[in-house]
């Protein structure tokens, strides 16, 4: 008489560590209050189990700008814990990213995409959030373009991801429906795409960027947080310029993120 297998008890504290790690291998890196914001702590709350895993060598902490939050990596270790119960946590374990490394002169950038993702998750919860690191995977694995652009400038192409990519319900590239990226029919809603803009980029660069976007058919819409009121309203004048306003919406960071270390959040054109 065959002996059914007995499915070995996970803990819900490992299930909620496994699901943090996981997390943070499709961002590539988080912080604390992004993490407060994902799952509604306080800050301290959320550090203290990102601290924790930490010592548990589950992440390493990275300390890289003063005044700054700190970020936090999956190692190795975690991420096998993350891949090894992601059935018992219901989460989907993100396949095919490499390790993230943080530095310098990304991090000011990644702490506020964490801080931006964490709150559209929350606010769009049915919906597919992601960062630019699934987007390369997810294109690589369809062999065509499904949020990126081409931009052309001094008779040059080259590529332009977004930050971070809002897929909505059911589309072809939520990983909850049967349906593949290698699949040839089209998706039934389309993606928005969501740069998060803390420099001011030259005038030709922007043009180049912003009519990619304009011309873009395979995305609903271009998003932008722009952490200063100059940022905000040079990317307004290009928009104006290119005639893209129903394409390209342009919102001031801290309409998302209500407070950052380090980031200028304050109100700024009431967008």
């Amino acid at each position: 008489m065959p002996v059914a297998t007995a499915t070995a008890y996970v803990s819900p504290e490992t299930i909620q560590q496994a699901r943090t790690i996981a997390w943070t291998t499709v961002l590539g890196a988080i912080t604390a209050e992004a993490l407060a914001e994902r799952d509604q702590l306080s800050v301290a709350a959320a550090r203290e189990q990102l601290d924790e895993l930490v010592g548990l060598e589950l992440l390493e902490r990275h300390s890289v700008l003063v005044d700054h939050p700190d970020l936090y990596t999956a190692t190795i270790a975690g991420r096998r814990l993350a891949r090894k119960h992601a059935n018992a946590g219901s989460y989907t374990y993100p396949e095919g990213l490499r390790t993230a490394r943080v530095t310098i002169k990304d991090a000011r950038h990644t702490i506020a995409c964490a801080s931006v993702a964490a709150a559209l998750e929350r606010r769009y919860a049915d919906y597919r959030v992601i960062g630019e690191r699934e987007l390369h995977r997810d294109e690589r694995k369809a062999g065509r373009r499904l949020a990126s652009v081409d931009i052309h400038r001094h008779g040059e192409r080259r590529s332009h991801f977004p930050d971070i990519v809002v897929w909505p319900p059911g589309t072809l590239d939520d990983p909850d429906t049967p349906a593949s990226p290698t699949s040839a029919s089209a998706p039934s809603a389309l993606p928005v795409a969501v740069e998060v803009e803390l420099t001011l980029k030259s005038k030709q660069e922007l043009v180049a960027i912003l009519r990619a976007w304009a011309d873009c058919r395979y995305i609903e819409a271009a998003l932008y947080y722009a952490e200063t009121l100059k940022l905000e309203e040079r990317l307004l004048d290009v928009i104006e310029e290119l005639g893209a306003e129903d394409v390209i919406v342009v919102n001031s960071l801290s309409e998302v993120v209500k407070e950052l270390a380090g980031f200028e959040l304050g109100d700024h054109l009431g967008c």
